[in-house]
């Protein structure tokens, strides 16, 4: 009974509800003699259904995210994180400031916190305000860091980057100023394809160490995996943008 409740509620909210209405849709185009039309919202029914499965969605993303592994012994001369979001306008009385992080940042921070914490390297926070009301992300990451006890002479920044091409720009000209020649890059795995692709156009020898795994390396199969929903969406389409960035980033 609770598992059936699960799909039910899933069922009542986007995407799922939508793609019912879509059904309908193609069901009374049928009646109506619009083959045409029930072709297309039949196909636009099953692609956002395909697309919403969390099979496909996790089988999809794994691909990317499993092409790197974190070295078992960390070998380099800094910590080069780069973010991943953060909010504008919230207080953060933990840290007395303004501003929270996304979860995927919040993971890389955390991993960077534990990798200092063991190595004790310098940091460099790469990311800075993407949007006009979105937050500065290095300078809120900075703000967690020295809450969690980094000393802030352990931390560099760019705090001006806003996607991961310009990550990759920026940081170059920071380790060339440190003279840091082997950078240990930290991302959340189904960025670090592209993030590695972007610092390798620069001739920029990286040591991958991805966090923040949102897939699962293996899947039980039950009937809810291919029950659609928005976390199903959601991750099928972090895939589907990692895709897009790597094929930009090889031919350009």
């Amino acid at each position: 009974m609770i598992y059936l409740i699960k799909i039910a509620y899933t069922l009542l909210f986007p995407p799922g509800i939508i793609i019912l209405l879509l059904l309908a849709i193609a069901l009374w185009l049928k009646q109506k003699k619009e083959y045409l039309g029930t072709l297309l919202v039949g196909l636009a029914a099953l692609l956002l259904g395909i697309s919403s499965m969390p099979y496909f969605g996790n089988s999809l993303l794994n691909s990317i995210e499993r092409r790197y592994t974190p070295p078992v012994q960390v070998s380099g001369d800094v910590l080069v994180l780069l973010t991943g979001g953060a909010t504008m306008d919230n207080p953060d009385p933990l840290t007395k400031g303004e501003g929270y992080l996304t979860g995927n940042t919040a993971a890389r921070v955390l991993t960077v916190a534990e990798l200092y914490r063991s190595t004790k390297l310098p940091i460099l926070l790469s990311g800075g305000q993407v949007f006009r009301d979105s937050g500065n992300e290095s300078q809120i990451a900075k703000r967690h860091l020295l809450a969690l006890g980094v000393p802030e002479s352990s931390i560099s920044m760019d705090d001006k980057s806003r996607n991961t091409e310009e990550n990759a720009v920026n940081t170059q000209a920071i380790l060339s100023e440190k003279g840091w020649k082997a950078p240990i890059l930290i991302t959340s795995a189904f960025h670090m394809p592209r993030s590695v692709k972007q610092f390798q156009k620069l001739k920029i020898d990286v040591v991958p160490y991805p966090t923040d795994y949102i897939s699962q390396q293996k899947q039980y199969l039950s009937i809810n995996k291919f029950i659609p929903s928005s976390s199903g969406l959601s991750t099928t389409t972090i895939a589907l943008k990692e895709f897009l960035g790597l094929f930009a980033a090889r031919n350009n």
